[in-house]
């Protein structure tokens, strides 16, 4: 009797499946804190004012400006109607200060409704963000 010379398998091997998934799932988790959420804003310098190192996103809430005027909270596009109801749930939620954080180019009556906003929502004291001098290129 001859026998085949080849046998079919019936499985699929996935062992290389697997290693490529988990090769991508590191590659993504060391490259994540790398990847700044943050829109394309140039807030104007000076050398004076408090140095921020850090905002504390459990303490601060942080508002950004664009030169469009286009509002992001915490990297997420937000209306401008909004932004008080905002304020207030962060307020109840325990973050206790607030920054604007806007581009240089920003239209001063967008920041203005910005900053006016936050007061509706209960900030009576909001920062605003600036760049050190030497911080630009």
């Amino acid at each position: 009797m001859i026998r085949p010379r080849y046998q079919r398998f019936s499985t699929i091997n996935v062992t290389n499946l697997v290693d490529v998934t988990f090769v991508l799932l590191v590659i993504f988790m060391l490259s994540a804190p790398v990847i700044h959420r943050s829109s394309d804003i140039r807030p104007p310098a000076t050398d004076q004012g408090r140095i921020i190192e850090r905002l504390d996103p459990g303490v601060s809430m942080l508002v950004e400006i664009d030169a469009l005027g286009n509002i992001t909270v915490a990297g997420e596009p937000v209306a401008m109607a909004d932004l008080s109801g905002l304020a207030a749930e962060a307020i109840s939620r325990g973050r206790t200060e607030a920054f604007v954080r806007a581009d240089g180019e920003a239209r001063y009556a967008v920041l203005a409704q910005a900053l006016t906003e936050l007061r509706r929502g209960g900030y009576q004291n909001v920062g605003l963000v600036q760049e050190s001098v030497g911080e630009r290129p």
